[in-house]
């Protein structure tokens, strides 16, 4: 199972531990990866942040999906 889907307006996501949380797609604050391997992302809604077992690059197109840039293939990747 994927840690992280939309269901109409929300997102429902689980945590690490197994935590299951609901939130409005509207609430998210911020979506950063946690470390270099990009394997994990920290999603802060509402003031809270929470740790899922999912890739930045996957959770991005859920939040607004009608309003991400076509991806290029040639991107140089950010040097930090």
């Amino acid at each position: 199972m994927e840690a992280v889907r939309r269901v109409g307006a929300y997102l429902q996501v689980q945590d690490g531990d197994g935590c299951r949380h609901l939130l409005r797609v509207s609430s998210v604050q911020a979506v950063s990866d946690t470390d270099l391997m990009r394997n994990e992302t920290f999603i802060t809604a509402a003031g809270r942040t929470i740790r899922v077992p999912q890739p930045l690059d996957e959770i991005v197109p859920l939040i607004s999906p009608g309003e991400r840039l076509p991806f290029e293939d040639d991107v140089e990747p950010w040097p930090f």
